[in-house]
């Protein structure tokens, strides 16, 4: 698998069946390179007939899988790893092409996927020293617990952009490996990582229809939450339509797991050890552009921390190389769309409206020519940042750090727990 800055992915497939088929909805969704701002591939929506297929194919598959020996269906986990870690390489720049994660970012992303698929292998041991725990003979008179775990059937998982790799894979392999079968659907955005990763299935012998893929958006979602024969949903993205999705999946019935926003708070002391302190900031706010869910979304700067380690910080925040993301020398690449950079650009204007003060104001970042027509934002550092403003409190999910002043602990303690997550 060669990936160019000139690949061109075409019309994408669903999965189903162990096949790549087409989809049959209506209407595509452009997926772009971010770093050059073009077309790499077309999303297609999945009509209602293509999402029941899919999780009928699931379901079909579901008894046989269910009772196939956990043993047995560990080997074909133990044979995706291998064929991951053979493809490591090639992932992570379809993955850095696609999402405009440095390619060394993306080389980790793969590398924590392949720790999902080790703690996945450990699920067996790990339930049978539950299962020891959780029995109980004659726990009273005449009365024995015993607790056992079956799989459940057909899960929904809906991901999102950032990990367009990992985070399925948080889910898949522990889900199929207890038993389960499911039914994907990742972010329109950039699917093409994992909808070419799906094949790797196959290639480890998974039977058809233990693991499916659907494309689309929200209405695709919306469908295959409510399909009768899913019985449990995983999702990660925003707040807002993670708030839809338990909601749905509740009203229906099923199970839920959602993981949406947050804004993680950094406190920083005047005691702090300096050079450790600051390269740890500084790779938290900007690596991936800030794009990831685990990033600091505010710095509260403690007594005289402020003054100890401002420049600083913006200093070592100007030494940030952006540019292309496949490019081995670039430090952090370009925003995901053109309209999330927008999002972020109107959060930035209004705090400076507020009277936030730009330290680096990555607005203004230079990005050589044949790069120009990419989604760039670079590091931006806003000092003055009051308790309240949009910034302070919302999720930004781009490369700004927004600082916030306290004069003692317990102050910044007040401050990092004001705020709706």
């Amino acid at each position: 698998m060669q990936i160019k800055p000139s690949n061109y992915y075409g019309r994408l497939k669903n999965f189903i069946d162990n096949r790549y088929v087409e989809a049959g909805g209506e209407g595509v969704t452009p997926s772009f390179d971010p770093g050059l701002g073009k077309i790499i591939a077309e999303v297609p929506n999945s009509s209602p007939r293509d999402i029941d297929q899919a999780v009928r194919s699931a379901a079909s598959a579901f008894d046989t899988w269910s009772n196939t020996p956990i043993f047995d269906r560990l080997q074909c986990l133990v044979k995706l790893k291998i064929l991951v870690e053979s493809r490591l390489e090639d992932f992570a720049k379809l993955i850095s092409q696609n999402v405009g994660k440095t390619v060394r970012e993306a080389r980790g992303e793969m590398r924590r996927t392949i720790e999902a698929i080790d703690a996945a292998l450990g699920a067996p041991h790990l339930m049978m020293m539950t299962r020891k725990i959780m029995n109980l003979a004659k726990t009273e008179p005449e009365i024995d617990m015993e607790c056992v775990r079956e799989p459940l059937g057909v899960f929904a998982i809906i991901s999102p952009f950032n990990f367009p790799i990992m985070i399925p894979m948080w889910f898949i392999p522990m889900a199929i490996t207890l038993g389960n079968t499911v039914v994907l659907k990742p972010s329109p955005l950039d699917p093409t990582p994992i909808v070419y990763f799906m094949d790797l299935f196959r290639e480890a012998g998974y039977p058809p229809g233990v693991v499916n893929l659907i494309n689309g958006g929200g209405m695709e979602a919306e469908e295959l939450i409510k399909h009768p024969e899913v019985v449990g949903v995983c999702f990660v993205g925003t707040s807002t339509i993670g708030e839809r999705v338990y909601s749905l999946a509740c009203s229906h019935g099923k199970r839920a797991l959602c993981q949406c926003s947050a804004k993680n708070p950094v406190v920083l002391m005047s005691d702090a050890i300096p050079e450790p302190t600051i390269e740890n900031i500084i790779g938290g706010f900007f690596d991936m552009a800030g794009q990831r869910c685990l990033a600091p979304g505010l710095l509260i700067m403690v007594g005289d921390a402020h003054d100890k380690f401002l420049n600083a910080i913006v200093k070592r925040a100007e030494k940030i190389k952006v540019g292309y993301q496949l490019l081995e020398t670039t430090d952090m690449g370009p925003i995901i769309s053109e309209k999330s950079k927008s999002r972020i650009i109107g959060m930035i204007e209004r705090a400076v409206a507020q009277g936030a003060k730009p330290l680096l104001d990555g607005r203004k970042i230079e990005i050589e020519d044949e790069y120009k027509g990419g989604f760039y934002l670079g590091p931006t550092i806003l000092d003055n940042v009051t308790p309240g403003m949009e910034i302070e409190q919302e999720e930004v999910f781009g490369p700004v750090m927004p600082i916030v002043q306290a004069s003692n602990f317990e102050e910044a303690l007040e401050i990092a727990n004001k705020r709706q997550y």
